[in-house]
């Protein structure tokens, strides 16, 4: 049985899409983008990648550009989009059973550490973690490197971890730090369409179908 089980956060364990996308369109919009183009099926791809790459794969935002959008981004997030989310069902009740059961649940998120944190707070899950790892103030690190981070902090084996999320930028992580990894298809990527059917989760409570023991 696998000892814990990491979460991406964002279309995960939260629908954070409608301050994202807004927060996202309110960045560009003095860059001269006509945002009123954008429709929200095509703005799911600013969700998941480091807050960079998704100015470069959204918008094409030229590369002078980019730290720019990021700053602003972050201030219009942290003011207003922070709050337009909700927990999607049954995450509070998966993550107290996986607690009952002994296995250690963490966050490994594109975030920022201490936003992530936050959010959670503001979600009133924050306890139902043991861990909660994203990139610095000043970025730069991969999602490999947040899953690692997490995994060194619980002191736990790759062996030991399944890391969960809904895009494929969770999936290369997984990959890339050496931890099995499952998708979800209620978030913003993966669909049951483009997922193996014998390994995802349709709904929270499949999880515990893929930690190994009796479940």
């Amino acid at each position: 049985m696998k000892k814990a089980v990491f979460f991406d956060f964002d279309g995960t364990i939260a629908d954070s899409s409608e301050g994202i996308m807004e927060c996202a369109l309110k960045t560009v919009q003095p860059l001269g983008y006509d945002t009123s183009i954008y429709s929200k099926e095509y703005l799911r791809r600013f969700i998941g990648p480091p807050l960079s790459d998704c100015f470069r794969i959204t918008f094409s935002v030229p590369e002078e550009k980019i730290p720019e959008c990021v700053e602003r981004y972050r201030v219009f997030y942290n003011e207003k989009g922070m709050y337009m989310m909700h927990v999607y069902p049954e995450i509070p009740a998966l993550l107290k059973t996986l607690r009952s059961m002994g296995i250690k649940t963490a966050v490994s998120t594109n975030k920022m550490k201490e936003l992530a944190e936050r959010c959670c707070h503001n979600l009133d899950i924050y306890d139902l973690f043991d861990y909660i790892s994203g990139p610095p103030k000043d970025g730069g690190v991969t999602k490999a490197q947040v899953i690692t981070l997490a995994s060194e902090a619980l002191g736990l084996n790759k062996e030991d971890i399944l890391m969960v999320g809904d895009t494929v930028n969770d999936e290369k992580g997984a990959q890339e730090s050496g931890v099995d990894f499952l998708p979800v298809t209620w978030g913003f990527g993966f669909t049951k369409e483009n997922c193996n059917n014998d390994k995802r989760a349709d709904q929270p409570m499949d999880i515990l179908k893929h930690i190994g023991g009796e479940n």
